[in-house]
């Protein structure tokens, strides 16, 4: 009788235990599925607000540039040729996300003869 009562006492303990684990994942599991919630709203936030990062971008140096080999500009050229000029210039800029202080800066130093001045 006492092995009974002292058989059953134990296994109790254990099913309390067994108990207080299962409440434990529970809970661990409810705080994961919050914090999966919460990652995904801010991933919605970030989409709509224009918030997602970006990747970073390289300073471009002149040296860059010159590898896409522009043309110079003499100023002695047709209205049609000075814009397409531009144009060359424009493409290799917004390709390569050029700074807008940098593209002033290489556009002058293609510009040669009448046009330097």
């Amino acid at each position: 009788m006492q092995r009974q009562a002292t058989s059953l006492e134990q296994q109790q303990l254990v099913m309390q235990r067994m108990e207080a684990a299962r409440v434990a994942i529970e809970d661990a599991h409810r705080q994961h599925m919050e914090a999966l919630r919460q990652l995904e709203e801010n991933r919605v936030a970030a989409l709509v607000f224009g918030l997602e990062p970006r990747p970073s971008v390289r300073e471009w140096s002149l040296e860059d540039f010159l590898k896409h080999h522009p043309m110079k500009f003499n100023g002695k050229t047709s209205l049609d040729a000075v814009d397409q000029w531009l144009k060359d210039i424009e493409r290799i800029f917004n390709a390569k996300m050029c700074i807008i202080e940098n593209k002033l800066a290489f556009a002058v130093y293609m510009l040669t003869g009448e046009a330097e001045h």
